[in-house]
């Protein structure tokens, strides 16, 4: 949850990831999505650690089903009121 690497970094990690996974078991990442920079609350203001669903789909290859991928609004609470956090959420399962 909300692993914030540079891309170099980031993609391996989630490959191997993907590749540990289980037989009927779950992969789950989430994380500020890339829109949140322009259009959401908070999260990490570099650009190079942010990612959108595309790209984590596109890293996990056919290596899981993909079940979910997708951008989500997020309500965060501020001294100033309630603020919307953009994240980027991506659940696969590998086959049993």
């Amino acid at each position: 949850m909300y692993l914030h690497l540079p891309h170099d970094a980031l993609f391996p990690v989630l490959a191997r990831a993907a590749d540990a996974v289980a037989p009927g078991g779950t992969f789950l990442l989430l994380g500020h999505d890339a829109s949140n920079l322009e259009h959401g609350h908070g999260g990490p203001q570099n650009p190079a650690v942010l990612y959108t669903p595309e790209q984590i789909v596109g890293t996990l290859g056919d290596r899981l089903e993909i079940e979910q991928a997708g951008v989500f609004d997020r309500p965060v609470d501020t001294p100033a009121g309630t603020r919307i956090a953009k994240d980027c959420l991506v659940r696969a399962r590998r086959a049993d």
